[in-house]
Formats: C-alpha cells, sequence, structure tokens
C-alpha cells in the first residue's frame, strides 16, 4: 500500500517549458482523501517550490536543493550544509566567469557571481531570490549546495574539470544538461528521502518516486515503485523499477499514479 509519493520538477512533474500540470490540484486532493502524503524533491530552492505548492505547503513536504534541505510544515527536518574549506575549494576549482554561471544555495537565497544576462536569467528561473555578489564574504549564512550553469554543455564541457573535487568529499553531480550540482558526499534526495521516511515511519516498499536525470537516482534506490519517466536519461531508466508510459509534456507523472491507484480522474 503506497503512503508515501515523491516527485522531480523539472522534467518530471514540470513540462519543458517549466509548467505546472493545470490537473495537479484534483490529483492532490485525492491522494488527501487517501491519507498519501505527496512530497516534491527538486534541485530547486526551497522558496522556488513554494511559489508553486504556497496553498498546500503545510500538507506535503519538500525536498530541496538536490536532498541537501528538507522541509515540512515550514520546519527543517534535515539539513546538510558546505563548510567554510570546501566551498573555498569549489571557487578555487570553479573560479566564477562569464564562461560558466555559479550560484550558491542558502535555505531562502540563491547567491549569484557575475555572470552573463542570458545564464543570470536561466538561474532565475529556478531560483525565486537572487542576490548577487563578487567575493565569498558577501555571503552571510550556510551554503548547501553550489550549482553551476554551462550554456555549452555541462557533461562534456565542465564536468571533467571538477573530478579533484570528488576526492575531497563532495559529490559532484548532473542535473540537467547545463547543470552541475556540488554538495557534500552523501548529500542527495535519496538521503533525504530516508530522513523523511524515517519521519513519517514509511517504509521504501511503501513509496512511489519518479524523476529523469542523474541526480535522482539515489532517491529512486529508496522506493519501491520508482519510475524513471519516458523521457528519462538511459542511467536513470537502468535504475527505476518502472518507466513511465507518458513522458513529463503529456502529464506522465500524474496519469501514473491515476492509475497505479485506480483513482479514476483522468481516464
Amino acid at each position: 500500500m503506497i503512503k508515501l509519493i515523491v516527485s522531480d520538477m523539472d522534467g518530471t512533474l514540470l513540462n519543458t517549458n517549466h509548467e505546472f500540470p493545470k490537473d495537479f490540484m484534483r490529483l492532490f486532493k485525492a491522494l488527501q482523501q487517501r491519507e498519501i502524503t505527496f512530497c516534491v524533491a527538486s534541485g530547486r530552492q526551497y522558496t522556488s517550490l513554494l511559489q508553486f505548492f504556497a496553498p498546500i505547503k503545510e500538507q506535503m513536504s519538500f525536498i530541496a536543493q538536490n536532498g541537501t534541505l528538507l522541509m515540512r510544515n515550514d520546519k527543517v527536518l534535515y539539513e546538510n550544509t558546505l563548510s567554510p574549506y570546501h566551498l573555498q575549494r569549489i571557487l578555487s576549482v570553479v573560479k566564477p566567469s562569464s564562461q560558466v554561471a555559479v550560484g550558491l544555495y542558502s535555505r531562502a537565497h540563491t547567491y549569484l557571481f557575475p555572470t552573463t544576462p542570458y545564464a543570470e536569467s536561466q538561474v532565475r528561473i529556478y531560483n525565486t531570490s537572487v542576490i548577487k555578489v563578487s567575493d565569498l564574504s558577501e555571503v552571510p549564512e550556510p551554503i548547501s549546495q553550489v550549482s553551476l550553469y554551462d550554456p555549452i554543455n555541462a557533461r562534456t564541457n565542465t564536468l571533467p574539470t571538477l573530478s579533484v573535487l570528488a576526492q575531497e568529499g563532495l559529490t559532484i553531480t548532473l542535473s540537467g544538461t547545463h547543470w552541475i550540482d556540488i554538495t557534500n558526499a552523501g548529500a542527495n534526495k535519496g538521503e533525504a528521502l530516508v530522513a523523511l521516511q524515517k519521519a513519517l515511519e514509511i517504509t521504501p516498499e511503501q513509496t512511489m518516486a519518479f524523476g529523469d536525470h542523474l541526480n535522482d537516482i539515489q532517491m529512486m534506490r529508496q522506493a519501491s515503485f520508482s519510475y524513471a519517466m519516458k523521457n528519462a536519461e538511459e542511467e536513470v531508466k537502468a535504475v527505476a523499477n518502472y518507466i513511465t508510459e507518458k513522458d513529463n509534456n503529456e502529464n506522465g507523472v500524474l496519469k501514473t499514479i491515476d492509475k497505479k491507484l485506480n483513482l479514476n480522474l483522468f481516464s
């Protein structure tokens, strides 16, 4: 019996235009009636997620910033922040420049180093509170994730230059064609999901999860009903136990839940 449903956002619940499914609230109401918890799990900052779910934020859970922050009832259940040393090391390797946008994620803000107007606009798609800085000394709060936007290709252009960081207790994760996220080793959506399952006393066998990119793999491993989107990366499909019949532009998440739980909302 499914008691918890967890979904990634971009490329999964949202379509390619980053639009929210118009029928989601119908589905959410049906899940509430069955006492099934819904959780969103995203690389986005927490405040960015709230713009989609503000009316129901107290009835669901949030895994934000690639699992470095877990929020429920506006309270922190789990947080994993980077040390000042690791922040310095990341910036010494990445060297913020106009070629690659560098954003530092706190619980409420994204601190963005100088970059091009286009790259900044891409960062703002996923972050509602962006503060421009020129130096790490201008960042006054703990940082849980560093995100890089590569306008060329993150996998082939930037990723090879970051291997030294993986040897220093950091996790380097591809989270999109142009995105790389850097967190502490062990900080990922899967670890945050484990923390949520423990808090709710829910098992992996009672959990359904949806994702499309490499930053969803650890989350998939914590759910018996793990679904890679039809449009997912091949590495994700290889880990997931199921693949959706519809992609993110066809409301694949909603229709899969509807069919699996026999809700008959979209038939």
